[in-house]
């Protein structure tokens, strides 16, 4: 486990990340979101020791990190947005350059080249010097870098950056099955790769933690969305009993005939919406649980 308290990083002008506290499990994919600006990779740097904090504490499994950082890294992987490589290596040589520089044993060189040279998908250009690739085929190769030492904590920052669907689809997968046995964080611009990979996700804005749960809590919310031909008055009439918070108008699906009305619940029982409309004489067109977006979410979470 990866727990951060009171993390916080000044610069003369700035404070970039600001006492955010947060915990990252093992088995759970922790998706990182904010907008530019709001202190994700300052944050990242810190976790990775690559930059030291001004403030707070990084304990991995109980430990200090900033007690012996060196350790820590040797169980890190960390693959930043721009990856560092060296064009004039061929693939082969750049993932044994790394494994022994990540302190892989000699007589598990050659192993650990073969896992992540599948894994990575890398077999049609090993042979091939870096800088003839293409950008998606460049972030393959620094993903595989990251993992050639089977680090136990992995820290991917957009890393499906420049990749074609196809690749992006397989890196997804990849990730996931990480996941599953790492402790792994995600940072990421794309909300629907948060959607589809991670389990946890944690929202910074303005150097704050402003968000910190599951993606599945993050979405719940306790309202239903009606469409009626019936105006806002008659509706807030009609739902004023002791089931419901308040009625506001929903301007995103109104057309010409119909309006759309969403109904705030003190508890989660929409039940409660069909008995009341039974009892009305409203014209009812649809109803449904409404969802926000992710993207309304992180709007709205980073706006304030």
């Amino acid at each position: 486990m990866l727990q951060v308290t009171n993390l916080t990083k000044k610069f003369i002008s700035k404070t970039a990340v600001d006492n955010i506290s947060f915990t990252v499990k093992p088995g759970v994919i922790t998706g990182l979101l904010g907008p530019n600006g709001a202190g994700k990779t300052t944050t990242m740097r810190l976790l990775t020791s690559y930059m030291e904090p001004t403030g707070g504490e990084i304990f991995y499994k109980g430990e200090d990190v900033r007690k012996n950082p060196l350790d820590f890294k040797k169980k890190l992987g960390y693959l930043p947005e721009s990856a560092p490589l060296y064009p004039e290596m061929l693939i082969s040589e750049y993932l044994r350059y790394m494994a022994l520089a990540r302190g892989v044993k000699e007589s598990e060189v050659d192993t650990q080249i073969e896992k992540v040279k599948t894994i990575c998908e890398l077999e049609s250009h090993f042979e091939t010097p870096i800088s003839f690739l293409s950008k998606g085929f460049k972030q393959r190769v620094a993903l595989a870098g990251t993992l050639i030492h089977d680090p136990e904590v992995i820290i991917l920052d957009e890393p499906t950056s420049g990749l074609d669907p196809n690749q992006i689809s397989h890196i997804r997968d990849l990730i996931k099955k990480l996941g599953k046995e790492k402790t792994l964080i995600l940072s990421t611009h794309i909300l629907q790769e948060v959607e589809d990979i991670c389990d946890e996700v944690l929202i910074i804005s303005n150097g704050k933690v402003v968000a910190n749960s599951s993606v599945k809590n993050l979405y719940s919310n306790h309202s239903v969305l009606i469409s009626s031909k019936s105006n806002f008055s008659e509706i807030k009439k009609v739902f004023s009993g002791d089931d419901f918070i308040s009625v506001e108008e929903h301007t995103e699906e109104d057309d010409n005939e119909f309006k759309a009305y969403i109904i705030h619940l003190k508890e989660f029982k929409p039940e409660s919406v069909f008995k009341t409309l039974q009892k009305s004489n409203l014209d009812v067109r649809e109803i449904k649980v409404y969802r926000k977006s992710l993207e309304s979410i992180f709007e709205e979470l980073t706006r304030k």
